[in-house]
C-alpha cells in the first residue's frame, strides 16, 4: 500500500506578483505560499484537513517593460519565483519608443551567453571588467510575455495588439521560450492567429517524454509554443489548440458556478490531464468559493483550482497537482521542485 499523500506542490503558472498589489508585502506573501498558509478570510484561517497544499513555484508575468524587469527582479530575490517579459495587449498603446526592443534583447540575452543587457534593456558585450550590471544576472527567465489579443477593453487599437502580438510569437521562436498568451474576447481571432503562425508545427514525437502521456508536436527541436492563459474558449478550441502543442492554464473561470463558464469546466474535462496548468492570474480572479471573501487573489488559491478540475475529471487532487506541476516544470523547464513546503 503507497503512502498517503501528505503534501502537494502546486505551481502557480501566471501571477502578477511584480505589480503594485503585492508591493508592500510581497515577502509575506511568498513566505505563506511556499509554507501553504492561506490568507486569514474575516479573521479565520482556511485549512483543508486531508493534505496541506503549498507553492513550489511561480511565474511572473510582464505587462510592459518596467514590470519586465520588475519580474526578473523577483526571480532574483526569491527561489520559488520565475520571470517573463513582454507588453499585455493592453499597454500596446502605451509602450514608449524602444521598449519592444528592450525586451526583445533581454530574451535574446537570456539564450545568448555572450551578451548581457543593462537595467534599461540595453545589451552590452560579456566583460568582466566593465562594471556593468545586469538584471539578467541571476535572474530566471522562462517565457515571453503576458501578450495576446483583447477585443474586450478599448486601451489599444486590434492592429497594434495583432502586430505586436506577433513579434512575441516570433520572439518566442527565435528564443525557444515558451509565450504567456491572453485572450479576452477575442478567442476565434485568436485561432485563427495560431493556426496560421503555427501551421508548419513538426510532427509528435512521443519518445521525447517517455514517463509522460503522449503529448502532440513537443519534440526537441520543436518545444511547445507556450499556453493560453486564464482559457476562457469552448471545448473544441481547448482540444485545437492542445494539436498545436499549447498548453492550456485554468484559474478562477474554471471554478465559478454561473452558467455562462459552463464552457470552460467542459474544456477543462475534456482537454488532455498532461495539457494543463494551474494558475491564479493573482491578483486578479479569485476561484470560488473565495471569490468577494479575500481582498486580492494568492498563488496558494491554485489548491481551489485543483480541486475543481480533480472534480470535473473524477480524479483525486493529489493526481491533478502531481500532473499539472510536472506539466509546469516541463513547460518551463524549472530544475528539481521542492516536495515539501517550508518551515
Amino acid at each position: 500500500m503507497s503512502a498517503p499523500v501528505r503534501f502537494l506542490p502546486l505551481v502557480d503558472t501566471h501571477a502578477h506578483l511584480n505589480l503594485d498589489a503585492f508591493a508592500a508585502d510581497l515577502d509575506d506573501v511568498v513566505a505563506r505560499s511556499r509554507s501553504g498558509r492561506f490568507p486569514e478570510i474575516r479573521g479565520r484561517r482556511v485549512e483543508d484537513a486531508l493534505f496541506r497544499p503549498f507553492v513550489a513555484a511561480a511565474v511572473c508575468p510582464a505587462v510592459d517593460l518596467e514590470s519586465s524587469l520588475r519580474s526578473l527582479e523577483l526571480s532574483r530575490r526569491f527561489d520559488a519565483l520565475y520571470a517573463a517579459v513582454g507588453i499585455h495587449p493592453n499597454h500596446a498603446a502605451l509602450a514608449e519608443p524602444g521598449d519592444w526592443e528592450a525586451i526583445e534583447r533581454l530574451a535574446l540575452a537570456a539564450v545568448d551567453g555572450d551578451v548581457k543587457a543593462d537595467a534599461t534593456g540595453a545589451v552590452n558585450a560579456t566583460d568582466a571588467n566593465s562594471g556593468v550590471s545586469s538584471p539578467l544576472d541571476g535572474a530566471k527567465l522562462v517565457a515571453v510575455g503576458e501578450t495576446g489579443l483583447d477585443r474586450y477593453w478599448d486601451d489599444a487599437p486590434f492592429d497594434v495588439q495583432l502586430a505586436l502580438f506577433l513579434k512575441h510569437l516570433e520572439l518566442g521562436r527565435r528564443t525557444g521560450l515558451p509565450v504567456l498568451i491572453h485572450s479576452r474576447d477575442a478567442n476565434d481571432d485568436l485561432d485563427a492567429v495560431l493556426r496560421d503562425f503555427y501551421a508548419d508545427a513538426a510532427p509528435a514525437d512521443a519518445s521525447v517524454f517517455p514517463n509522460s502521456p503522449d503529448s502532440p508536436n513537443l519534440t526537441p527541436k520543436s518545444p511547445s509554443p507556450g499556453v493560453v492563459h486564464s482559457f476562457s474558449g469552448t471545448p473544441e478550441q481547448a482540444l485545437a489548440w492542445t494539436e498545436l502543442g499549447f498548453y492550456l492554464g485554468f484559474g478562477g473561470f474554471v471554478t465559478y458556478p454561473n452558467r455562462k463558464f459552463a464552457e470552460i469546466a467542459e474544456a477543462a474535462r475534456v482537454a488532455p490531464l498532461d495539457r494543463i496548468l494551474l494558475e491564479t492570474d493573482a491578483p486578479f480572479l479569485t476561484p470560488h468559493p473565495l471569490r468577494g471573501k479575500l481582498e486580492r487573489n494568492e498563488p496558494l488559491t491554485t489548491a481551489f483550482v485543483a480541486k475543481r478540475i480533480a472534480e470535473l475529471r473524477g480524479l483525486s487532487v493529489a493526481d491533478v497537482v502531481r500532473q499539472t506541476t510536472e506539466n509546469a516544470a516541463r513547460l518551463f523547464r524549472f530544475p528539481t521542485l521542492p516536495t515539501e513546503p517550508t518551515p
